[in-house]
């Protein structure tokens, strides 16, 4: 069992190590996925503002034909009310003159409306793209940190993780099984020394006939209250 508990120990002690890295890391790799996405975003809604621009564009020219036509024709209507004989005639000719004034206000309104959504959209696609270009720029240089400490890490990352790999295909599987459930729960802590005659994890003081185990070193105690493994400083055991 002092070899487990051993084992065990040197295990946290890589792990809080492996922890100490990835922390020095920070939110760089979690702000370049954020920052990536951002910017995908934004890609893609100029995407659909671009396209909405070029079916206002579509609906602005066929509107504008419309209204050519609709006016060409009114002209020739109003020009033949001088040339109708009966009412009948002069009736049906203002009708389709009114009928063709109202189509070509209907017309102008939504040019004059697609027209104006245009602008809007153009609008938003220059602050949206000069937004994508400051945030490319700025992701460029979270990216070169990130590669930077990256390098800085790697090979230490690398030594220990082959380390860790080796003790714990050593450590039985029961004890590893625990070890994993409890320092997950336990925010990466999952062996702690025994100070003061209490669990440094969790601060509640341990039995006595466990305390005289654990300066022993020869079981593998875990604590009462937190489930965390506890081990006696080796000073404390010479003691």
């Amino acid at each position: 069992m002092q070899k487990v508990l051993q084992q065990l120990i040197e295990l946290q002690e890589l792990d809080t190590r492996l922890d100490i890295l990835i922390a020095r890391l920070g939110d760089l790799p979690e702000t370049v996925k954020t920052m990536e996405k951002q910017i995908e975003n934004e890609k893609e809604q100029n995407k659909i503002r671009q396209t909405s621009i070029e079916e206002n564009e579509s609906l602005i020219r066929s509107n504008t034909a419309k209204i050519e036509d609709l006016k060409e024709k009114t002209v020739r209507y109003k020009e033949q009310l001088y040339l109708v004989t009966t009412n009948r005639e002069y009736d049906a000719l203002t009708a389709e003159i009114e009928f063709n004034e109202e189509a070509v206000n209907n017309a102008e309104g939504q040019v004059l409306q697609a027209e104006e959504e245009n602008e809007r959209l153009r609008e938003a696609m220059g602050h949206s793209e000069k937004t994508v270009q400051d945030m490319e720029q700025r992701l460029v240089e979270v990216k070169n940190s990130l590669e930077e400490t990256q390098k800085q890490t790697e090979e230490e990352k690398t030594e220990l993780e082959k380390k860790r790999s080796e003790l714990s295909a050593a450590i039985p599987r029961n004890f590893m099984s625990m070890y994993l459930r409890v320092r997950q729960a336990r925010n990466g802590l999952a062996v702690v020394p025994l100070i003061r005659d209490a669990c440094s994890g969790c601060h509640n003081r341990v039995i006595p006939q466990k305390r005289v185990n654990i300066y022993k070193r020869n079981q593998v105690i875990t604590c009462d209250y937190c489930g965390r493994f506890l081990f006696a400083p080796l000073e404390k055991v010479e003691e």
